[in-house]
């Protein structure tokens, strides 16, 4: 994903807080003061574009968040090699209890992380939602800018547009898309720059070759990424 310009850094930016789904969360420790604590944390995007975690009342993060909510989440390329080669996305942000939680909301975290269900319903776990203040980029060696929450800003799809997309979306890779085995592929959201997929337990990001796609071309967006693309 190494890229130099302006604008292919960014775009390599947003894609990658799209489609990555984990990263490592920094948070103030409130029992060593003045030191980052981090770790690595699973995340969907929210209607805003930005991301969504749901961590445990007993989490260190939930108690540094609720005394002091600045942090950070590092999100890294899945990639061999070179790790100084990898894309690099840092978030700095403002963590925020999300209250009340909407049902759309639920359901489309829960669609990405189907076991955190039980989580959240009887384990105590709450969603916090991250409010970017400024990304730094680094996308190889002598390529990396600050980047302007207004240039990664998308024009996502309502919760509910994306729904209706999914249905025909669906009906589409079941009968396209051959199964992992026993493992069901499952379209599991869709926004102007990509595709998400479950098959099993792992999640998968077709990038769209021409973005930002708009709501009426997503049909045909769609087919022709599923047909130049293997899951693998």
């Amino acid at each position: 994903m190494n890229s130099d310009s302006p604008a292919e850094i960014i775009q390599a930016a947003r894609q990658l807080l799209s489609g990555r789904f984990q990263g490592v969360l920094s948070t103030h420790s409130q029992e060593h003061n003045g030191y980052p604590f981090g770790s690595l944390v699973p995340y969907s995007i929210d209607r805003n574009g930005w991301p969504l975690l749901l961590l445990s009342h007993l989490a260190k993060h939930t108690g540094n968040l609720r005394a002091d909510r600045r942090c950070s989440l590092t999100v890294v390329e899945q990639g061999n090699g070179d790790t100084q080669q990898l894309t690099r996305l840092i978030c700095l942000a403002d963590a925020y209890p999300v209250d009340p939680v909407t049902d759309a909301l639920q359901k489309r975290h829960f669609r990405y992380f189907p076991e955190s269900r039980i989580y959240y319903q009887e384990l105590g776990f709450h969603f916090f939602g991250l409010r970017p203040v400024r990304f730094y980029c680094v996308s190889g060696f002598g390529a990396a800018r600050w980047i302007d929450i207004d240039r990664m800003t998308i024009n996502r799809f309502t919760l509910s547009q994306e729904d209706e997309l999914l249905a025909p979306i669906n009906r589409h890779v079941s009968e396209n898309v051959p199964k992992g085995g026993t493992s069901q592929t499952v379209a599991i959201g869709v926004d102007p720059w990509g595709l998400d997929l479950l098959r099993g337990e792992r999640l998968y990001r077709f990038e769209f070759p021409e973005v930002p796609v708009s709501l009426e071309d997503i049909p045909q967006a769609v087919e022709h990424c599923l047909a130049n693309r293997q899951i693998p």
